[in-house]
This record gives C-alpha cells, sequence and structure tokens, in this order.
C-alpha cells in the first residue's frame, strides 16, 4: 500500500472519514501493528541467522529491511525474500548472507506445492530404451546448490556428512523438510530438471565434455539415483 510506503499524500480520496490527525492516527496503529507481524516474522523465519548475529544486531537489521520500499506490500509469508542479500549489502559477511538464503529455501520448501516423487521402483522394469526416455522435473519442494562454509558447518553439526560435502539438498517429498549432503554433480542434475528433461538428453549434456564417458554415466547415474532416493524428482 502506498499510503505505508510513501506516507498520508498517497491516501486515496475518500477512502476513511473523519478529520486527518483521527485518520493519521489509526494509520499509526495499523502501520505499528503490521510492523511487528512483520518482525515477528522474520524471527521465526531466520532463527539462526539471528542467533549468529545476535538479537540486537539482528533486530536493527530486520527493522532497517522493513522499511524498504514495498516492503509493505509483501504478504507476511514472502516477508523474508531478499533477506539474505540485504544482509550482505549491508556490510554482514557473505556466510551470514548465506545462512539467510538457506533458511529461506527451507521455508519455501517447507510452504511448496505437494507432489509425488519419482520412485525407483518406476524405473527398475524399463526397457533400457524407455529408461532413457523418461521424463524428469525438478519437485517444487526441492532445491539443491553450493552454500558458503558457514552453513555447512552450523547445519553439519546436524547433518552428518554436510561439513565436508560440495553442495547440500533441501527436499520435501512428504510432510518433512529433509536436509541431504549433495555433490556438486547432484547439484548440476538438478539445475537441469528446473525444466522437463528426460533422462536421456541430461545424461547427453553432462557426458559431452568428459575425457571418460563411461565412468561420467556412471557418476549421473549415481547423483541421479541419490536424487531419487531423497525424494527430490518428479515424473513428467
Amino acid at each position: 500500500m502506498q499510503a505505508l510506503d510513501h506516507g498520508p499524500a498517497y491516501l486515496p480520496d475518500g477512502l476513511f472519514a473523519g478529520a486527518q490527525e483521527r485518520v493519521l492516527a489509526g494509520m499509526k496503529v495499523h502501520a505499528n501493528t503490521i510492523s511487528h507481524a512483520r518482525l515477528a516474522a522474520l524471527e521465526d523465519t531466520f532463527g539462526r541467522t539471528r542467533s549468529v548475529l545476535g538479537d540486537d544486531r539482528f533486530n536493527a537489521r530486520s527493522r532497517t529491511f522493513i522499511q524498504q520500499p514495498g516492503a509493505t506490500a509483501a504478504p507476511l509469508t514472502e516477508i523474508g525474500a531478499g533477506f539474505g542479500a540485504f544482509l550482505r549489502e549491508a556490510g554482514e559477511s557473505a556466510g551470514i548472507a548465506d545462512l539467510a538464503r538457506f533458511e529461506w529455501l527451507w521455508l519455501k520448501a517447507y510452504h511448496a506445492a505437494d507432489a509425488a516423487p519419482l520412485v525407483l521402483d518406476t524405473l527398475t522394469g524399463l526397457t533400457p530404451e524407455t529408461l532413457l526416455d523418461q521424463q524428469l522435473l525438478r519437485h517444487p519442494a526441492a532445491r539443491a546448490g553450493w552454500f558458503a562454509p558457514l552453513v555447512h558447518d552450523l547445519i553439519g553439526a546436524e547433518v552428518p556428512g554436510l561439513a565436508e560435502t560440495d553442495s547440500i539438498l533441501i527436499a520435501r517429498p512428504f510432510a518433512d523438510v529433509l536436509i541431504s549432503p549433495a555433490s556438486a554433480l547432484m547439484a548440476d542434475v538438478m539445475n537441469m530438471a528446473e525444466n522437463q528433461i528426460t533422462i536421456g538428453n541430461l545424461l547427453a549434456r553432462l557426458t559431452e565434455s568428459s575425457d571418460d564417458e563411461a565412468a561420467q554415466v556412471d557418476a549421473v547415474m549415481q547423483s541421479l539415483v541419490a536424487l531419487i532416493t531423497a525424494g527430490a524428482l518428479i515424473p513428467a
């Protein structure tokens, strides 16, 4: 709402009845309520980031963030979008910014659309030709990629193997969001499955520049099996 971003001069004519002083008082109460709700939403979303930054620093950054142009128009479910990038621009470390990005992706996975994941049993009965024609797509609640060492270290304290891995996989095949180690190749597979792709085309793209095509095919298939086991892909 422009009036909350830029002031009462942007109120539509005739929106409120009564003296301007009463309208302004009502707007202040409403704005304070919205501001509190947005700060609480940031606290709930970025709990780990808050723990690392400390309450005072996190709260100061949050108050500045929600005052950015357009922030008041964002629904509470989207208020944290861009918070990680904002922290980096505000002078926080790349690790802190990436921790906030991780927490945001976790929340997006939690709220993502449900979808039945692809299961290995679906593929085991296929002929080699049919297997290569199988269409894949990233699960709506799945993401994989590189994160800063701070994220690997902090989350790795709870997830075995995460501190030493190249990438992190976030997936919610069913009710719970699951975090697991991922290789760089698994992240590449996920990126290619952002749009519908066959297993055959996936193999072709990921092996075209390899010196040892057979070994690369094996590596891609192992990554594919790991992603399917984690519930990160759906049939398309």
